[in-house]
Parts: C-alpha cells; sequence; structure tokens
C-alpha cells in the first residue's frame, strides 16, 4: 500500500458518523435494546412485522443492486459470461429440480444457502475490513491477513457447528432441512480459534500503524466487531438475529451506492451537484427497490402455480435468488472500466459539492 499520507476526510465514504452507522454501529446500538424487548415479552410478530418491512426497502434491493451492476452493462457481462449467463442456467436447473423433488432435492437446496449465507458474510466483512485499511494507509500484511481470515472463518464455522448440534431437522420458512450432527464442544474450539485469529490481526495492524507513525481508526474494526457479535453472543438473541441480514444489507447498500454515483458521474461527464445526486440515488434506489419484489415476491408469487405452497416457493426461489447473488458477488467488485477512476475511494461529498472554478489570474501577473 501506498505510504503517503492518506486525507482524514476521504477515510470514510460518506462521513464519520454516516459509515460507522450503517458499517454496524446501528447493530452494536440494537443488540441491548433487542435483547431488553425480548426479555420484556414484546410479541414475536411486532418484530415479525418489523422485519418483513425492511425486507422490502433494503434486504431485497441490496440483491437487486448485485444484479443491477453486472448486468446493466455488455460490457461487464463480456467480462464474466460465465458467471453472469452459465450460473443462472446452473441455479435454475437446481431449482427446476427442487420443486420437482421437495422431499429429496430441495431440503439440501436450502441446506446450501443456509450453510454459505454465513460465509458470505464473512467474505463481505474480510473485503470492508480491506477497504477501510487502505483508505487509512494501513498495511496489511500476510500475518496480518491470515490472522483476520482465521477470525472471520473460525467464527463462520462455529456458527454452522452451532446449527448442527445434534440430529433431526431445522427449518427454512418451513422447509426441513437435516441436521449434520456434529459434536456440541466444536462451536467452541473454533471460537477460540477465531479468537486467536483477531489478536494476531490486531496486534500486527496497530504494531504496523505504530511503526508508520499512524493510528488505527475505529471505522477499520468495526465490521469485524460487528460479525463476531452477530454470530457469537448474538445467535443466542432471537429478536436481534432476525435483523443480522439488514445490517449486512446497510454495509452492503452503502458501498454499492457510493459507487454507482462515482461510475455514473465519470461515465456521464456530470459535474459534482446536490441535483446529480438526489437524482441518480432516486433512479437507483427505485429500480432497486422493484427488483427486490421482483425477485423476492413475483418470482415466488409466479412459482405457485406448479402446485407448491407459498412457503415452498418464497424458500425455494429465495435460495435461488441467494445462490445467484452469492456467485455474482465474487466478481461484480473485480469489474474494470478503464473509464472509471478508482470507485471504491470515492468520497461521496466530492460528488454533491461543485469545484471551485479557478480565479482568473490579474493581468499584470499573466504577463
Amino acid at each position: 500500500m501506498s505510504s503517503a499520507v492518506p486525507d482524514p476526510r476521504k477515510l470514510y465514504f460518506v462521513s464519520p458518523a454516516v459509515d460507522f452507522v450503517l458499517m454496524g454501529g446501528l447493530s452494536l446500538a440494537c443488540f441491548p435494546l433487542l435483547l431488553r424487548l425480548q426479555d420484556g415479552g414484546l410479541p414475536s410478530t411486532a418484530v415479525s412485522s418489523l422485519v418483513i418491512g425492511f425486507w422490502w426497502i433494503a434486504n431485497w434491493p441490496h440483491f437487486s443492486a448485485t444484479n443491477y451492476r453486472l448486468y446493466h452493462s455488455r460490457g461487464n457481462i463480456a467480462q464474466y459470461p460465465v458467471t453472469a449467463l452459465a450460473v443462472p442456467l446452473l441455479v435454475l436447473a437446481a431449482t427446476v429440480a427442487a420443486f420437482a423433488s421437495p422431499a429429496v432435492v430441495a431440503p439440501f437446496f436450502i441446506k446450501l444457502v443456509v450453510i454459505w449465507s454465513v460465509y458470505h458474510f464473512a467474505g463481505q466483512t474480510l473485503g470492508l475490513t480491506m477497504i477501510y485499511a487502505r483508505r487509512a494507509g494501513l498495511a496489511v500484511g500476510n500475518v496480518e491477513r491470515w490472522g483476520l481470515l482465521t477470525f472471520l472463518l473460525g467464527t463462520f464455522l462455529a456458527r454452522v457447528a452451532w446449527n448442527e448440534v445434534g440430529t433431526g431437522s431445522a427449518e427454512y420458512f418451513g422447509v426441513a432441512h437435516p441436521r449434520l450432527g456434529v459434536p456440541e464442544w466444536l462451536g467452541s474450539v473454533l471460537v477460540s480459534c477465531a479468537l486467536a485469529g483477531g489478536v494476531v490481526f490486531v496486534i500486527g495492524l496497530f504494531r504496523g500503524a505504530s511503526r508508520a507513525g499512524r493510528s488505527v481508526p475505529a471505522i477499520v474494526l468495526l465490521p469485524a466487531i460487528c460479525h463476531f457479535v452477530w454470530f457469537v453472543p448474538g445467535r443466542g438473541i432471537e429478536y436481534f438475529y432476525a435483523f443480522v441480514p439488514l445490517f449486512h444489507s446497510f454495509q452492503y447498500l452503502l458501498i454499492a451506492w457510493s459507487m454507482q454515483l462515482k461510475e455514473r458521474m465519470d461515465l456521464g461527464g456530470h459535474q459534482p451537484s446536490k441535483s446529480f445526486a438526489l437524482r441518480e440515488t432516486a433512479r437507483w434506489f427505485a429500480l432497486n427497490v422493484l427488483g427486490g419484489a421482483f425477485l423476492f415476491f413475483a418470482l415466488p408469487t409466479l412459482a405457485e402455480l406448479t402446485g407448491a405452497s407459498s412457503t415452498f416457493s418464497f424458500a425455494v426461489v429465495a435460495t435461488a435468488v441467494q445462490l445467484h447473488h452469492f456467485f455474482v458477488d465474487g466478481v461484480i467488485w473485480k469489474l474494470k472500466n478503464p473509464k472509471v477512476s478508482s470507485p471504491l475511494s470515492v468520497h461521496v461529498p466530492e460528488l454533491i459539492t461543485p469545484r471551485p472554478r479557478p480565479s482568473a489570474q490579474p493581468l499584470t501577473e499573466a504577463a
């Protein structure tokens, strides 16, 4: 990484407050509140209604934003034709098989997404940590990176292990899928490994920052801290855990929105202005709300024409959409466009505030 001292204002995509809230600060603040509401006897129906409301305006649009980023440009599709064209056919074939065999194929189809989803969260946390470390001008060497990977993967595997303790089955939107029968002690061992990796990462990061005469901003560590809270202490708080996909979506949407503004400005030759930012934000958000509704409402409704129940249709279609999302998300942040300059280093206020015009030189100085 560059040794140049970064501009502290550009550490954040928007601002310290906005980035901190959306990158996980909100989730940490909600943890004790939701724990108290659960212990206080708040009806679960109230929490479910709130969660479903957020599905429409955040969770589902974050899936649509992934598809929009890949498919809105022929050039993007051409860069990754296998992911863009072959993967949807593969997922469609698996989906058809799940509807054709609801007792055999569907449970294992759903099992795949139940396990992969937590891994996907770990991958996003890794990416966010590396992005903010880079923006802060902090070097992350191989040892620190392996420490971080151990922390994230240990947390992911611990969560999976706890889900798979014992025999019998668990449910995903009413569809039963078999547990793997892992021993109960395995989760605790994996958490210990995760914490050891986290210590290696933090010590290495702070030592490197100290040698460079820099500090470690809290935003660099926030995504990893939240990831641990979500899947270790948060696993036992039903009301809190129900909102974890929402907190994940907020992180994702902040990055996707910032990059969308930057790319549209560069490719369209727009000048920074509040009107441009508002128009593009409204357009992009509206498209993704509609896209999310199509993926998670219209498609499951159409699937009911097969004779399947509404809950089964939603479970299988939601699984298909998520699997496609996992594949696509692995490539969309690698999209290369020579006309776009470092979208992951975007600072949104620069896209809103018009650039000052250069002042005219006095004639005497010009001469």
